[in-house]
């Protein structure tokens, strides 16, 4: 991996999905939707030329859009905020060039004109592919727009497509859970990233919950749900390289191990994150103050961080143990000036006492076990 990250947000969506947290607003039809997205656009793209201006010229080794639904907007339009990144940046000759999909935003025509652009991975999120299970969630798409975004993707030259999937939906079976997977795996993506559901608050989904409308899928089908998974993934060629994500050989999503392996990257748009020169950031989430303050020429920030050794130090543990291969024992000491062990050597062994933890080759990582109880593991060293 060489080059610097960079991630563009694109806040907008159809609908909310009724689990959904992250930062995106349902795209008004008509002039006034029209409007709010160029007015977007023009922000972002001056966020990349202040960025750029003060980063100087990096070479980037990834670029990411993600949402909100990025190919909710013209695909030209994401076609122009790459012609930005060009023009601001160095690409990296292998640069990994990705955007997510929701099917039922996607077009085949547009899909080649993003792959004509330079677009090499595409991200499509599937969730599931029982239809009950999709209503349930809100999503916008029924099962036969997955396979239409799919063979669309395939047709437009894309040849490392991941697949996102989420278990421990509300009613969900194991029986229904694997046939999702098995349907996943017959369409032979590159990549799979799978996620248990997580209930947050304020969502319709807990607040249906709380009603008592809907029950929660029982922690013992999620545990089963996961060990299942790793099964028969393993048994279809994939490896798992970080707790939630799966690759075949070479097709690790290189973009997100430059945040699990705790290294700079560039995070631009409204709510965006990013961790550049020792400083943690956030943009502003408002859509409407992260314009005008973008447009003014200033970083829309709304808060910063310097990180402490302490804090860096941190992060790379909690990131860093979430890969199947763990922490390099030679990478932590070049970086911190010590060794694990002159930190966390009683810790370390009591969760090896636990089986919780492993060292092989030079690499310290979580047991299948592990990363069950990760959260358990995480706190023990933070």
């Amino acid at each position: 991996m060489a080059g610097l990250a960079l991630y563009l947000h694109i806040p907008f969506c159809v609908r909310k999905c009724r689990y959904c947290v992250f930062v995106s607003r349902p795209l008004a039809g008509g002039g006034a939707g029209k409007t709010l997205v160029q007015d977007y656009l023009r922000a972002l793209r001056r966020e990349i030329k202040t960025a750029a201006s003060l980063a100087g010229r990096q070479s980037l080794g990834s670029i990411y859009f993600g949402g909100g639904t990025p190919t909710l907007i013209d695909p030209s339009d994401l076609v122009s905020l790459l012609e930005e990144t060009r023009e601001r940046f160095d690409w990296g000759e292998d640069i990994e060039i990705t955007v997510e999909a929701n099917p039922g935003t996607v077009s085949p025509a547009g899909l080649r004109l993003l792959r004509d652009a330079g677009v090499n991975r595409l991200s499509i999120g599937a969730q599931s592919f029982n239809p009950e299970e999709l209503e349930l969630l809100g999503r916008i798409h029924g099962v036969a727009e997955i396979y239409l975004a799919f063979y669309a993707a395939r047709d437009a030259g894309f040849d490392n497509v991941n697949l996102d999937l989420i278990y421990g939906i509300p009613g969900q079976t194991l029986s229904g859970w694997r046939a999702s997977l098995e349907k996943a795996v017959e369409l032979h993506p590159e990549h799979l990233s799978v996620y248990g559901l997580s209930l947050e608050e304020g969502t319709p989904l807990v607040e249906e919950i709380a009603k008592g409308c809907l029950q929660p899928c029982p922690e013992e089908t999620q545990v089963a749900m996961w060990e299942i998974t790793g099964r028969l993934l393993k048994g279809a060629g994939y490896e798992r390289y970080e707790i939630a994500n799966f690759a075949s050989p070479g097709r690790q999503c290189r973009h997100n191990l430059t945040y699990w392996l705790n290294r700079p990257y560039l995070g631009l748009g409204a709510a965006a994150h990013g961790y550049f020169n020792g400083i943690r950031y956030a943009n502003h989430s408002d859509l409407e103050t992260y314009i005008e303050s973008s447009l003014q020429g200033k970083l829309p920030r709304a808060q910063e961080e310097h990180q402490t050794p302490e804090q860096e130090r941190t992060d790379t543990i909690i990131m860093g143990l979430r890969l199947t291969r763990g922490l390099s024992r030679s990478a932590f000491r070049n970086r911190f000036g010590y060794s694990f062990e002159d930190v966390f050597g009683e810790q370390l062994a009591v969760m090896e006492q636990e089986g919780l933890m492993e060292e092989n080759e030079g690499f310290i990582y979580l047991t299948e076990r592990g990363c069950l109880l990760a959260n358990y593991v995480l706190a023990h060293f933070v």
